[in-house]
């Protein structure tokens, strides 16, 4: 049995009966969270009532610390003008993914967003995201009409598991793309173009660069949703750079559509921590 999360612009978020206590507190923990913040961009609130004061924090922008992380967000949230339009909400355990678009300057193309937050004890401890500015005249965070129902997240873990093996160990795009994808592909990197056949292509190309390599830090499923963060490298000398893929899977269990961010690895960083 499945209860939507009645909030703006977050049909897809649904809160399934859960298995274990932790499960609802990190749906439920996200759910004021996502509200508070992207929602009636309230940072102070939503901050000290779910983020630990010693928050470890991954942007290189930004140094660690929650009180670190609200004085850079609250003057960019409260800009008049400013917009954080959530579009999918992915929670696994204890991670989280929120993606967005977000402009915290007036005027500007804006960004597509993934904050990935974990959490423990029902608080959020740690934070990466990824940034790619939007391009003119480009939508990388359209999305078709969703499914009605959540999805079917253990056989989706399982496909997503399989894939993501067959993809980034085993480095075997065409197996992975043909077993797991669907053949009308919706594809939301206009670098690839539509279809299974076009992402083949594309990715296929960008492995066979010497040098290219791409290692996996972490993934979620969630319903029908599922995503992969991961460091890519094109040569032995490119610093890399830190992606987030987002699929969403159809009834069949087969990855119906795609979306991705990019955003290059800085040379210096304002904390300990690498973006992974």
């Amino acid at each position: 049995m499945n209860a939507r999360w009645a909030l703006p612009g977050l049909a897809l978020i649904a809160l399934s009966a859960p298995v274990f206590a932790q499960a609802i507190d990190n749906h439920r923990v996200m759910r004021d969270f996502i509200e508070r913040l992207y929602v009636k961009h309230d940072v102070v609130g939503a901050f000290k009532a779910h983020v630990a004061p010693d928050y470890i924090q991954h942007n290189p922008g930004l140094p660690d610390g929650r009180q670190a992380a609200i004085e850079a967000r609250a003057p960019m949230f409260a800009q008049p003008g400013s917009r954080f339009d959530v579009k999918h909400v992915l929670v696994d355990n204890d991670l989280a993914l929120v993606h967005l678009f977000g402009r915290g300057k007036p005027g500007t193309n804006g960004a597509a967003v993934a904050d990935i937050y974990r959490l423990e004890d029902g608080r959020i401890v740690e934070h990466w995201d990824v940034l790619q500015p939007v391009a003119p005249d480009s939508d990388p965070l359209a999305t078709t009409i969703g499914p009605k129902e959540k999805g079917d997240t253990a056989r989706n873990r399982q496909a997503f598991s399989a894939f993501i093996d067959t993809l980034f160990a085993k480095g075997d795009v065409e197996a992975a793309y043909n077993r797991f994808v669907a053949a009308d592909l919706i594809q939301h990197n206009s670098r690839m173009g539509q279809g299974r056949a076009g992402a083949i292509a594309a990715i296929t190309a960008l492995r066979a660069a010497p040098g290219a390599t791409f290692s996996v830090q972490r993934t979620l499923v969630d319903g029908n949703f599922a995503a992969v963060h991961y460091r890519g490298k094109l040569s032995d000398t490119d610093r890399g750079a830190a992606i987030v893929e987002i699929f969403r899977f159809n009834d069949e269990g087969m990855i119906v559509e795609h979306w991705d961010m990019f955003q290059p690895l800085p040379e210096t960083s304002r904390n300990a921590h690498p973006m992974f």
